[in-house]
């Protein structure tokens, strides 16, 4: 099944509560072979014919690039979502032409894309990776990894939840729309025609879960009556003055050469284009949720579902790329936390006005004061732009509390962070989300990684333990520049480390050991937390979205482990700046890949 990149990054799956000292969670969105993964589905695919025909290895390190190059091709132009995302002008990746599609939901299309997989396996096997320079090798490696993981869950299809709360098509698929740049009349023309699929391509994913139904996997009642809220906000009470009418005007006020009735006909295309296709689109799979909205047989996590637990592990691993078992994992956090308290316990708490003021400044001030604090500790990347942007006040309610959007591999130097006014953020939350979604976090990490030049492919290749662990790694190292006094620092800290902590253990509690409500009630008593309405919203979040609180926190627990495994190994010979520009430079990969190539890099940097 064709994807989404995943082209939203994230601080927006995290819930606000009140939570230990007073506990808050902040997110990213979007937040894309996992190649991407905006729709939920984690290796979009083409269905091109790659056959190997030679039986010896080959080692032609040039013929090997031409490989992931026509790779590239055929997987950007598999979703032109993902395409227009990656690339501002696809002719500059060799792309003259290419289908405008959201590409295909259903079986048919899920099985031509594994046996593509297969092919391309095939094809890749027949090169000799100790043939290959280090940068080739380590791409060799993470390729054959994302492959291997998607014939892994291949016989999980169903499993896979499309319509998620928090990453789902229904909402996500939005905001990339709002965001889709007109670079010239082509993107325009591009633009109407996929609002014109977007009935067609919801009917197939409304099929999908009617699917899901008829075997006993669709959601539970309460997740799919918030879905149907969710749709309700993306229907305009006024379509004139929606985002989706608004937004477009704006952007076309951005192609210079226009006429004025060019402009006016675009106009009126989109008007009509969303009456017709896309708000009847929503309604339709609004109508669909109340149909299926009791068919939903388990109300608890994935282990109560047949073979739901071995979907689990497998699912964890891939959003996390940590090899640890959940088991192993379970201890690793529980033993972090543990000691974390312990130290926090021994701190003056956060003061009122620290923890809940309101912010005097803005978020530019925010990163350009983060920009300047960052020099000493991470290498130096290139110049960039960035705006930041408001949630539109009726979608407040439904996304998260902010989001990076990443830019094309083509045009790097434009880049956009919202903030959703909605999750009232105090003065040191907003500081800390903007570390995590501009720098040193996703929109630095985005841009550094380009900067770099790594082979195409890479940057499809989604990864979020990396991603989403390496922007809550300088999450948590932010709270130091944010001119607070140390101990303050550190006690904001450890309390930020502890809750994602307990939405980890929850996480594995709930799909792995198989917790209820009750059960998860008495695991956040025990450390005070008590108000019902709280808990059942976590409760209900995690349900509907499992393993995703595991790509922040065991993320950044495995950079922190792999700080430790650096500082033992070169000793005096470590330094901060040469351990992230090892980690930038590999770029997004699994964690037992990175550790493989640390040494290489390091001495590199």
């Amino acid at each position: 099944m064709d994807s989404i990149k995943h082209t939203l990054h994230t601080l927006r799956h995290k819930i606000r509560s009140s939570l230990f000292i007073p506990i808050f969670i902040l997110c990213s969105i979007l937040g894309t072979l996992g190649l991407y993964q905006l729709n939920g589905r984690s290796m979009a695919i083409s269905t091109a014919s790659y056959t190997s025909s030679q039986p010896t290895k080959k080692s032609d390190e040039k013929q090997f690039y031409a490989f992931l190059k026509k790779l590239f091709q055929d997987e950007v132009t598999a979703n032109t979502l993902n395409l227009h995302f990656t690339l501002a002008d696809p002719a500059s990746a060799d792309i003259p032409k290419y289908p405008v599609t959201f590409g295909e939901i259903s079986t048919d299309a899920e099985a031509q894309n594994l046996a593509s997989l297969e092919n391309i396996k095939n094809e890749l096997l027949t090169y000799d990776p100790s043939s290959l320079s280090i940068a080739a090798r380590l791409t060799y490696d993470i390729l054959k990894d994302s492959i291997d993981r998607k014939l892994e869950m291949a016989p999980y299809y169903y499993y896979e939840e499309l319509l998620g709360s928090t990453n789902g098509t229904q909402s996500e698929y939005p905001i990339l729309l709002a965001e889709y740049q007109f670079y010239s009349k082509k993107d325009v023309e591009d633009y109407l025609e996929l609002l014109s699929q977007y009935d067609t391509y919801m009917k197939q994913l409304c099929q999908f879960e009617k699917e899901k139904s008829k075997k006993g996997l669709f959601m539970n009642e309460t997740a799919a009556l918030n879905l149907i809220d969710q749709c309700r906000a993306f229907i305009p009470d006024d379509s004139k003055t929606s985002f989706w009418e608004t937004t477009f005007s704006e952007r076309l006020n951005k192609i210079k050469d226009l006429t004025k009735k060019e402009k006016k006909d675009f106009i009126k295309q989109n008007h009509e284009q969303l009456m017709e296709h896309v708000y009847p689109a929503y309604r339709n799979l609004i109508a669909v949720l109340k149909a299926l909205k009791n068919t939903g047989k388990n109300t608890q996590g994935l282990c109560y579902f047949e073979d739901g637990k071995k979907y689990y592990e497998l699912l964890v691993k891939s959003m996390t790329g940590s090899d640890h078992t959940v088991p192993e994992l379970e201890k690793m956090v529980e033993s972090k936390r543990e000691h974390h308290i312990e130290e926090l316990s021994e701190l003056a708490a956060p003061t009122a006005q620290t923890a809940a003021s309101a912010s005097d400044h803005t978020p530019e001030d925010f990163l350009e004061h983060l920009k300047k604090c960052m020099q000493t500790s991470f290498p130096a990347c290139p110049d960039a732009n960035y705006t930041v942007k408001t949630v539109n006040k009726k979608l407040q309610d439904f996304l998260s509390p902010a989001f990076y959007l990443t830019s094309p591999l083509d045009q790097y130097k434009d880049n956009c962070i919202y903030i959703n006014p909605g999750s009232q953020y105090s003065e040191i939350q907003l500081f800390t989300t903007l570390a995590h979604e501009g720098y040193p976090g996703h929109l630095y990490q985005t841009i550094y990684s380009y900067s770099k030049k790594l082979s195409p492919i890479r940057y499809l290749l989604y990864h979020g333990g990396y991603t989403e662990g390496w922007a809550t790694y300088v999450e948590m190292l932010s709270y130091q520049y944010a001119g607070l006094d140390e101990k303050t620092a550190r006690a904001l800290m450890l309390n930020q480390d502890a809750t994602l902590s307990l939405y980890a253990t929850i996480d594995m509690g709930v799909h792995y050991e198989g917790w209820s409500l009750a059960d998860t009630v008495d695991f956040l008593s025990s450390y005070g937390i008590t108000k019902t309405s709280v808990i059942s919203n976590i409760y209900q979040t995690i349900l509907e979205n499992p393993a995703n609180y595991l790509k922040y926190y065991i993320g950044y627990l495995q950079f922190l482990e792999l700080k430790d495994k650096a500082k033992a190994f070169y000793g005096n010979d470590y330094s901060e700046l040469l351990f992230h520009t090892a980690i930038l430079d590999m770029g997004s990969a699994p964690f037992y890949i990175l550790e493989k190539y640390m040494n290489h890099y390091y001495k590199a940097s």
